[in-house]
């Protein structure tokens, strides 16, 4: 958003303020008008009501542009300024760099646990073995735990 824009805005709004302010005050200029106490009356009453009636719908309609304005306000607050392309190429690449940063970190935490489960399964599997009576060396075709593990070794 450039600074004529602001600039706009901000006089539109001034405007509104000011616009809804005197709508205001000429409606209460006609509700506390003192009507005259000979000659025409009713008629002076009418015009009064009338004015009333009409600075209350211009201050309606001053109110709704004022609202119109603010939803704009609030529309460029969220999605930002528009810029062309090109503008601010340079933070754009750091970004696009931070986010790369972030992509190989999150590959290297995700590495980092798929080798932590499969060391746990390892010593899980190791343990059942174990547990199972070991190797049946006996019969000579037992499988031993450093088949299992892919002959890492043995376990610490």
């Amino acid at each position: 958003m450039n600074r004529n824009n602001n600039t706009n805005i901000l006089d539109r709004h001034n405007r509104a303020i000011a616009e809804i302010l005197k709508r205001f005050s000429n409606m209460i200029m006609a509700a506390t008008e003192s009507l005259p106490q000979t000659g025409n009356v009713i008629e002076h009453a009418s015009i009064n009501r009338m004015t009333m009636e009409t600075e209350c719908a211009g201050l309606i309609t001053e109110i709704q542009a004022l609202l119109a304005l603010n939803r704009e306000i609030k529309g460029l607050w969220i999605t930002g300024p528009l810029r062309m392309p090109g503008e601010d190429a340079a933070r754009e690449a750091a970004l696009d760099n931070q986010a790369e940063n972030v992509a190989k970190l999150y590959d290297r935490v995700l590495g980092l646990r798929d080798d932590a489960i499969n060391r746990n399964n390892i010593l899980i599997a190791r343990h059942n073995i174990n547990a199972a009576g070991g190797t049946h060396s006996s019969t000579g075709g037992g499988a031993s735990s450093s088949s299992l593990d892919g002959g890492l070794g043995s376990a610490p």
